[in-house]
């Protein structure tokens, strides 16, 4: 709440320029790889055709964290951690 009167203090004090220096930012976390859903890894084959092999997908390798900040024109750094 301090903070939110103090940004609302900074903005009737500068007007909409105040506006331009605000940055905020956000993380998540990214896998390494994007696994296909059923309706992706659906084929279309005829009717006599041998059934397509399906393989298994591993696990993630692993993931990063991903840090994306932005201001009012849009993203300012994404950073992958």
């Amino acid at each position: 709440m301090r903070v939110s009167r103090e940004l609302l203090g900074h903005f009737e004090e500068e007007g909409e320029g105040f506006i331009w220096w605000i940055v905020v930012g956000d993380e998540a976390w990214v896998h390494h790889y994007d696994p296909e859903n059923r309706r992706q890894s659906m084929e279309h084959c005829h009717k006599q055709s041998p059934e397509p092999k399906k393989f298994k997908t591993k696990a993630s390798p692993g993931k990063d964290v991903l840090t994306v900040f932005w201001n009012s024109e849009g993203v300012a750094l994404p950073d992958f951690l």
